[in-house]
């Protein structure tokens, strides 16, 4: 499939500049397999990241004392030594890039020489190098055509090297990111951009998202033996290791040994979406030949939707439901002047969502709709007021089996508490998020750094986890955007390791991140975290 004028501006490129880079564009990505959607929402995203929207195709190197010792703080480690080289591009260049990626020294002015250009910033002698054999032309010679004639093409060389189809049919911006950049800088962005990009060739093609051809199928070669297995995210057992729960029988694809021994690299389908971890080989059991054979890799397109089923609510705007009241919790919140979520930007939805949760304030006394009490906590009655201020379905209850039945044989079936509807608590949401979830909007993502951009831009986001003992109290809590003095907890490289998190429970919080990861702990047996963008 190719893109058009109006996919790039409505991504944030002028007229003129999506009319340069149109044909350009189309043509080298169709010659090397940028063809589906995922493939090419990731691709503009990174690209319309990396060039300032079309707008920038060499890298400024300009830089003042203060943003040098900020950016590049291994070649400027001192004010004096940033002072000496501040606002020289050529020296700048030539220091920050020189003696690697085949640039000769600093003396030699390779650094500056062959900087950043192209729409995915190429940099360095030994890159122009190699692309210069890709493309049939001395850009070595001529390193400005990277930035003129070459700008589109030398994106798709880095893409292509860099194998991030197979990233992008995953839907791992995660990694894509640290492929380009080498880190996570300007996350939340990229991310913007990525949702901009589906919406944008769903929407152009006349169809929903879910709708549209997507990347290739899985091609299943075994299934989990035991009730349940651990997908991870490294080849250990560990609880920060764990990335999603495998049902038995789930069909998996094996990729390959994994480097400890046992186990096994392997891409899975984790409540829809398709991700890669690593298992212990052991629990695995090969396809018969005939049903492996039937896999064949063809391009997945989203199955048709369920039929349609509709929220249910008891009586919605009850001015007596309220913040204050302890009882009527089966009810959605109804107190007059509630704030909702609107927006055209990221910044403002995330604006709308943070007022909503300083609204609800959770950890309020006063508030004895969230209080716990009596042995009784009340995380489910907050994710579901928070998600239904913003908009967004997360049943406080729904339809019995019964009433689902009449529902999908066309009949009109009213709400009725105890006889066509019930309750749901934390253990339930888990289970309803994977069997109805997609159907009203919300998205399986495994990546908290994904998950926390995606709170930062204004998404309804939570973390479900499933206690071990079904008796026993799951959890649920919101994940919300960052703002001073509640930051995600995150490595060093920039991933978030602990979100930015609201709750109701034995404690209640009105954003914090937590010290642990509450949901590796053993007394739950699986967890899962969604998105509704």
């Amino acid at each position: 499939m190719s893109i058009s004028r109006e996919v790039l501006t409505r991504m944030g490129a002028t007229a003129a500049n999506a009319d340069a880079y149109l044909d350009p564009l189309n043509t080298a990505m169709a010659a090397h397999g940028i063809d589906s959607v995922l493939r090419i929402a990731h691709f503009l995203a990174q690209v319309m990241h990396e060039s300032g929207s079309l707008r920038t195709t060499v890298e400024n190197m300009r830089y003042s004392a203060e943003r040098l010792q900020a950016v590049f703080p291994r070649y400027f480690p001192t004010a004096a030594e940033a002072a000496a080289y501040a606002n020289q591009p050529e020296r700048i260049g030539s220091r920050v890039y020189g003696g690697r990626m085949g640039n000769g020294p600093e003396s030699s002015g390779d650094g500056y020489r062959y900087r950043g250009r192209g729409l995915i910033q190429l940099t360095g002698k030994a890159n122009y190098r190699a692309f210069s054999a890709w493309i049939g032309d001395d850009v070595v010679a001529q390193p400005e055509l990277v930035a003129t004639r070459y700008a589109a093409q030398s994106a798709v060389y880095f893409w292509d090297k860099s194998a991030l189809n197979a990233l992008a049919d995953l839907d791992d911006l995660n990694t894509i990111t640290r492929r380009i950049n080498g880190g996570l800088n300007g996350f939340a962005h990229r991310r913007e951009l990525l949702e901009k990009a589906k919406r944008a060739l769903a929407e152009l093609a006349g169809r929903t998202a879910a709708e549209l051809p997507s990347g290739p199928a899985l091609k299943p070669t075994h299934r989990v033996l035991p009730l349940s297995l651990n997908l991870r995210s490294a080849p250990r057992v560990a609880d920060n290791t764990r990335m999603a729960t495998l049902n038995q029988g789930s069909p998996i694809e094996v990729l390959g040994a994994a480097p400890e021994a046992g186990w096994v690299r392997l891409r899975a389908r984790v409540n829809g979406a398709l991700r890669e971890g690593f298992a212990a080989e052991r629990y695995l059991e090969p396809l018969p030949r005939s049903r492996a054979r039937a896999a064949a890799p063809v391009l997945l397109t989203a199955a048709p939707a369920a039929p349609a089923v509709p929220p249910a609510h008891l009586q919605q705007n009850r001015s007596d439901i309220t913040r204050a009241r302890d009882g009527g919790r089966a009810y959605p919140l109804g107190e007059a002047g509630r704030p909702s979520r609107s927006g055209r930007t990221a910044e403002a939805l995330a604006a709308a969502v943070s007022a909503i949760v300083d609204y609800l304030d959770v950890a309020n006394p006063a508030h004895r709709r969230y209080r716990p009490g009596g042995g009784n906590t009340y995380c489910n009655i907050y994710a579901t007021d928070f998600a239904y201020l913003c908009g967004v379905y997360l049943p406080r209850v729904w339809w019995t089996d019964p009433a689902l039945r009449r529902l999908h044989a066309g009949e009109t079936v009213p709400v009725a508490y105890g006889q066509t509807v019930r309750e749901l608590n934390a253990n339930s949401l888990f289970d309803w998020l994977e069997d109805h979830g997609s159907a009203f909007g919300w998205v399986p993502e495994v990546d908290l750094t994904t998950l926390q951009a995606a709170a930062n831009a204004g998404e309804v986001c939570v973390i479900v986890g499933q206690r071990t003992e079904l008796n026993r109290p799951g959890h649920i809590t919101v994940v919300v955007p960052e703002q001073d003095g509640a930051r995600a907890r995150r490595n060093a490289g920039g991933q978030a390791l602990h979100p930015v998190e609201s709750q109701a429970g034995t404690r209640n919080v009105l954003r914090a991140a937590a010290a642990s990861a509450w949901w590796l702990n053993a007394r739950f047996r699986a967890h899962a975290f969604w998105r509704h963008p």
